[in-house]
């Protein structure tokens, strides 16, 4: 059977969807990728066992002109392949690629990693949810990475055919293992790890960095949205931050540091980062958002702040900052107990077998 997967970045589906395009291929299935290719390296590790085509991305286009040209770009990729199956992934994906499917009758199974735009109120989300409403029924099987997204669905009149919950992306457990707890000797360091962009809190750790940097040390790591990058810059230059840019492997930081701090208010899917951080036995401090909360648990794995309240931030980190180390190395514990009993990746990989399975019903 072959499959084709619509997706953003080459470096995205590297990371988080490889272990299910493994499993596929060692069922026997061919496999094709079409995204934007932004890393040659995971673009080549790629390309040992799948087909990929170049399709580029704008994550925040909105011109009707160039976003009818992707909707024809994937119907002109499935009519040159013929898949027998679309998986598709983020919104974009979801909507352009399900309206391709319908049109060449391919079965297809979209996965909700967040709501984004579609839970802002506005006429954006009215147009947004005419288009949810159109493609997601004739969608074989949805996959939510958290309850509240299937309730806004739900509560929505967006109609489902059939949907499955699962972890959000998962983590891979043998990528990401537990380290010990950096030793109470050593200066203490926090780090966000993600997009640079308001939505996702960096504003609000800025500020509390800029106040805190004297007992604290402040990583940022991601792609910097072009309105942060002069006060990153600045706050680098000044030694209020390390900034690392974006990293291939966050790994090494994860191990270094004794806390995430995550402020987003971001409709998260499930985040990953949390997860990652999470199974290397590092607690987090994050806020309570769905794809977070059902990650974190306050006062057991890490605690909550509030959203889009720096003043509340610096608080929550200072209460943390407070605990004894027996205590913050606890959470740490928990954190990796949290990811393994239940964010296992291997859980999304079966749950996609099981329904590809169910096209040779």
């Amino acid at each position: 059977m072959k499959i084709l997967i619509l997706s953003n970045l080459v470096s995205y589906t590297y990371n988080f969807r490889k272990e299910i395009i493994d499993a596929l291929i060692e069922k026997g299935h061919e496999i094709v990728i079409a995204c934007d290719n932004d890393s040659p390296e995971k673009q080549a590790e790629l390309e040992k066992t799948c087909t990929l085509i170049n399709v580029p991305f704008n994550g925040k286009g909105k011109k009707l002109k160039e976003e009818m040209a992707l909707i024809r770009t994937y119907s002109s990729i499935m009519d040159s392949q013929k898949p027998d199956a679309v998986f598709t992934f983020t919104i974009k994906m979801n909507l352009y690629g399900g309206f391709a499917s319908c049109r060449k009758k391919v079965p297809f199974f979209p996965m909700i990693t967040g709501l984004g735009e579609l839970e802002k109120p506005g006429k954006l989300q009215k147009m947004l949810l005419l288009m949810h409403k159109y493609v997601m029924p004739k969608a074989k099987c949805i996959f939510f990475q958290n309850k509240a997204n299937m309730e806004f669905f739900q509560s929505h009149g967006i109609k489902v055919r059939k949907s499955v919950l699962v972890p959000g992306s998962g983590v891979n457990l043998e990528k990401f293992i537990y380290k010990d707890y950096p030793s109470e000797d050593l200066p203490t360091e926090v780090a966000f790890i993600g997009r640079v962009t308001e939505a996702k809190g960096i504003s609000e750790y800025l500020d509390v960095a800029e106040q805190l940097c004297a007992l604290v040390v402040f990583h940022v790591a991601g792609l910097c949205d072009e309105k942060f990058r002069p006060r990153i810059e600045d706050l680098q230059n000044r030694g209020v931050i390390v900034y690392h840019g974006s990293l291939e492997d966050t790994r090494p930081l994860l191990e270094k540091i004794s806390c995430l701090v995550l402020p987003t208010y971001h409709p998260e899917g499930m985040s990953n980062v949390l997860l990652e951080a999470g199974a290397t036995g590092r607690p987090a401090i994050c806020t309570d958002r769905p794809g977070c909360s059902d990650i974190i648990k306050n006062g057991v794995n890490g605690l909550y702040c509030l959203p889009r309240d720096p003043d509340n931030l610096r608080s929550v980190l200072e209460s943390f900052l407070s605990m004894d180390y027996e205590r913050r190395r606890q959470m740490g514990i928990e954190a990796s107990k949290v990811v393994e009993k239940s964010f296992d990746r291997q859980i999304v990989v079966d749950a996609y077998l099981k329904e590809v399975g169910t096209l040779n019903d």
